[in-house]
């Protein structure tokens, strides 16, 4: 199986990497697939750190994950469209129920590795293909591309759009342009919004020189500065929404997870998400009266 490792975004293979240490679904197999860790060690060269400096990181990745795949799963939905998921491979997961279509969406280069490497994995673990898993190549910026992708599900069945890691890296007109294409989609279907990723400056602010470091990095590799879109506030990110016309419910996604596996697997202590417990929320965003 060949992949063409430069249309792996480089916060798809940290993510990749940070994965296998959980028992998320097919996460060690991505990461083998892809050598992330070679890719890794390759981006951190001559940094003065080392990718085990970061694997503290592993368990911030398994709750989010775990924590989305659950209210997906609470929502009731049987329809999901993921906007730029990179290889978390959860649509892999959902879509050996047939009774789920899930919408794969992301930037064309990673959506034709990606369809390679699940079928690969269909293969190799000898999984079903119930024709419910779509790969269309879609810039969430672009309203037109996610109508196109949306074209083939049921209008008279509940949507959740998903979408983790992502704003991260957005600029704030872009991060703007995202919601209200969202938005456009929960108005024409009834539904919800699931996510983890908004950010408010004190709390992303407050980190080691070791993550400034890593950051530094990690914008330099993909030409965006991360969090450049951090609220000043939890109060203006929730004005902020209400003037999107979107209702919120806010969970912690600590209390939504299970067996944090990564925290055993690497030997971390219990309370290593202790201190960012707080700033960890995932939000169910939906428009008013519409369930």
């Amino acid at each position: 199986m060949e992949i063409d490792y430069e249309k792996i975004s480089v916060t798809a293979q940290l993510a990749a990497y940070m994965r296998q240490f959980s028992d998320i679904p097919f996460a060690s197999d991505v990461a083998e697939l892809l050598h992330s860790r070679e890719v890794f060690e390759v981006l951190l060269q001559g940094q003065q750190m080392t990718s085990e400096d970061l694997l503290w990181y592993a368990p911030i990745f398994e709750v989010r994950y775990k924590s989305v795949t659950e209210a997906i799963r609470r929502s009731g939905s049987n329809q999901v469209l993921e906007l730029a998921s990179g290889l978390t491979l959860r649509e892999l997961a959902f879509t050996q129920d047939p009774r789920y279509t899930y919408i794969e969406s992301d930037l064309t280069g990673i959506s034709v590795e990606k369809e390679a490497i699940i079928a690969s994995l269909r293969q190799k673990y000898e999984l079903a293909d119930h024709a419910n898993l779509h790969f269309p190549a879609v810039n969430a910026l672009d309203r037109s591309q996610l109508q196109e992708a949306v074209k083939r599900l049921n209008r008279d069945q509940p949507l959740v759009v998903v979408n983790e890691g992502f704003f991260q890296y957005l600029s704030p007109d872009e991060m703007l342009a995202v919601v209200g294409n969202i938005r456009e989609l929960l108005a024409e279907f009834k539904g919800s919004w699931i996510t983890p990723d908004f950010s408010i400056k004190d709390e992303v602010n407050q980190v080691s020189a070791q993550q400034r470091n890593f950051r530094r990095i990690v914008d330099a590799a993909t030409e965006h500065k991360m969090y450049n879109n951090a609220f000043d506030s939890l109060e203006q990110l929730m004005a902020f929404l209400r003037e999107m016309g979107l209702s919120a419910v806010v969970h912690n996604p600590v209390d939504e997870t299970g067996e944090i596996v990564s925290l055993r697997r690497l030997h971390l202590p219990a309370a290593q998400l202790d201190s960012i417990k707080a700033s960890l929320r995932l939000w169910v965003l939906s428009l008013p009266n519409h369930w």
